[in-house]
């Protein structure tokens, strides 16, 4: 399974340049509002998501502003990958044992996937690389992240589904609402 589900990340074409922080809400929405590294959902942390740039701002200024090198990112990846680049070379994202793999590319799912638990396993030595060296998906709870997140989207889809039924119905509705708000409470207290 893809590290980010049913959703492809790709970036939009034909933005006009401007600084790279006014970018944030494309990106948000190119990246289905989850983290490009982890596929962690804005809907499953209190902290803010952040602008990386893929190729590091020290590595390469003239990547500052173009949309093409910057990636969504949890505070959590961002600060992990910082301006990390080990091939050193601007142009070489990995160099198929170390490096990274833009996470809007088709590439990406050919490095990290996710196993049936949910868990972030890597399929290469890069992915190995970005898993355990730079992003340590091995020691973060990847897979409650994603089945709380599998768990808010149930949710959404069966308040779709019971906003159609008639009023009478509604009660029912509710009272399944505050069994999943109980649930979702009991897996982020638990992080088991």
């Amino acid at each position: 399974m893809r590290v980010h589900g049913r959703y492809k990340i790709e970036r939009r074409t034909g933005l006009e340049q401007r600084n790279y922080e006014r970018y944030k809400p494309e990106l948000r929405e190119d990246f289905h509002r989850m983290c490009g590294y982890c596929g962690k959902s804005e809907s499953v942390t209190k902290k803010g998501f952040e602008i990386d740039h893929f190729v590091p701002q020290t590595l390469a200024k003239n990547l500052i502003d173009c949309y093409d090198n910057l990636v969504y990112s949890c505070f959590t990846c961002n600060r992990k990958k910082g301006a990390k680049w080990p091939t050193k070379d601007s142009s070489l994202a990995h160099n198929d044992i170390e490096g990274f793999c833009d996470p809007a590319t088709e590439e990406f799912d050919s490095h990290l996937q996710r196993d049936t638990d949910g868990k972030i396993v890597s399929c290469s030595a890069v992915g190995e690389y970005m898993l355990k060296k730079v992003f340590h998906f091995d020691k973060r709870p990847t897979e409650i992240i994603w089945k709380a997140m599998q768990v808010i989207e149930m949710k959404r889809e069966l308040r779709a589904k019971w906003d159609v039924l008639a009023s009478s119905q509604k009660d029912e509705y509710v009272q399944l609402d505050e069994e999943l708000e109980s649930l979702l409470e009991y897996i982020f207290d638990k992080k088991e």
